[in-house]
C-alpha cells in the first residue's frame, strides 16, 4: 500500500487583526536587575519559562532570546544592549513580534515604557505581555494600545505645559524665558553678564551707523576681519541691521513683561542712529 508524503508543517502566520502578515519572527526581551532578583526572585530563568510558554500556546517558533541582565529599567535603550539590538532588529524586519514576561521588564517608569511601546509598535512589531494580557495581535489589544498611546500624548502634553508654565513664571520674575539672546551678552550662573568685546563692536555699529549705510559699516568691519556675532567672516547689511534692532535692550529696557532689565551696553554718551536716519541701508 503506498504512502502518504508527509506535508512539510506551515510556517506559523500572525493572526488576524494584526497589521503583519507573514511568517511569524518572534523575539523575547527578558531584563532583570541584582536587586529585583535577589528580592523577587522574578529572574531570568521564570521570565524564559514565561515567554517560551506564550509561544508555545499560541502555536509560534521558539523565540529569539534578548537578555539584560543587572541592569536597571530606569535605564532607556542606549545603555541596555540586550534592548537595543532587539530594537535594531524590529526596525530591520528581523523580529516582528515581541514577547514580555511584563510590561516592567520594558521599564520601571511610565515614560520610559511608554516610549519602548511606542518605538516596538511604530517600526510595525506587535507586542505581548504575559502578566497584563497586553496582545497586539488581537483587536482588544490594539484597543489597550489606544490606550497606551493616548496616556503617552497626556503625558508629553503635561510636560510641555509644565516646562511652558515654568518659562513664563521665570520671564515674569526676571524676564528669563531661554532661549538666543542679544549679540553682546552671555548666559552665567543663571543671570546674563556682557560680553566686552562683542560689546565694543555693539558700540562701534551705534556710533558708525551716524554716519554711514549698513553695507559700508558691512564692508569696513570686513577689511578689518572682525568676526560677525556668529563667529563667521562676512559681515551684511542685514548683519548690522540685526545689531541696530536691539538698541532698546541695550540701553537697558525691561526684560518681557519682568522689571528685570538688560545691562547696559549703550550709555548716553553713545548716539541713537534713529534720531538721524531710518534704519535703511
Amino acid at each position: 500500500m503506498a504512502r502518504t508524503a508527509k506535508r512539510p508543517a506551515a510556517t506559523p502566520q500572525l493572526m488576524v487583526g494584526s497589521h503583519i502578515s507573514g511568517p511569524i519572527l518572534p523575539a523575547l526581551y527578558v531584563r532583570v536587575s541584582t536587586d529585583e532578583q535577589a528580592e523577587t526572585g522574578y529572574g531570568l530563568d521564570v521570565q524564559r519559562q514565561q515567554g517560551l510558554g506564550m509561544a508555545m500556546m499560541k502555536g509560534w517558533p521558539a523565540p529569539k532570546v534578548y537578555e539584560d541582565a543587572g541592569i536597571s529599567g530606569t535605564l532607556g535603550p542606549t545603555k541596555r544592549p540586550a534592548l537595543a539590538r532587539l530594537l535594531a532588529d524590529v526596525k530591520a524586519g528581523k523580529v516582528n513580534v515581541v514577547i514580555i514576561a511584563a510590561l516592567d521588564r520594558l521599564g520601571r517608569s511610565t515614560r520610559v515604557i511608554l516610549d519602548l511601546v511606542d518605538a516596538i509598535t511604530e517600526a510595525g512589531a506587535e507586542l505581548v505581555s504575559c502578566r497584563e494580557s497586553l496582545d497586539t495581535t488581537t483587536p482588544a489589544g490594539k484597543f489597550v494600545l489606544t490606550i497606551f498611546a493616548a496616556l503617552a500624548q497626556l503625558e508629553r502634553d503635561q510636560i510641555v505645559k509644565r516646562t511652558t508654565d515654568g518659562r513664563n513664571l521665570r520671564g515674569r520674575r526676571d524676564g528669563e524665558k531661554g532661549g538666543n539672546v542679544p549679540y553682546g551678552y552671555r548666559r552665567e550662573g543663571g543671570t546674563l553678564v556682557v560680553v566686552p568685546p562683542a560689546a565694543a563692536v555693539v558700540r562701534r555699529v551705534f556710533t558708525l551707523r551716524v554716519m554711514f549705510s549698513l553695507n559700508s559699516i558691512a564692508g569696513k568691519f570686513n577689511s578689518e576681519g572682525v568676526p560677525t556675532p556668529h563667529g563667521g567672516k562676512v559681515w551684511y547689511a542685514s548683519t548690522v541691521r540685526q545689531i541696530l534692532l536691539n538698541e532698546s535692550m541695550y540701553r537697558g529696557a525691561k526684560r518681557g513683561e519682568s522689571n528685570a532689565t538688560w545691562p547696559v551696553i549703550l550709555d548716553s554718551s553713545v548716539p541713537s542712529p534713529r534720531r538721524r536716519r531710518a534704519l535703511a541701508a
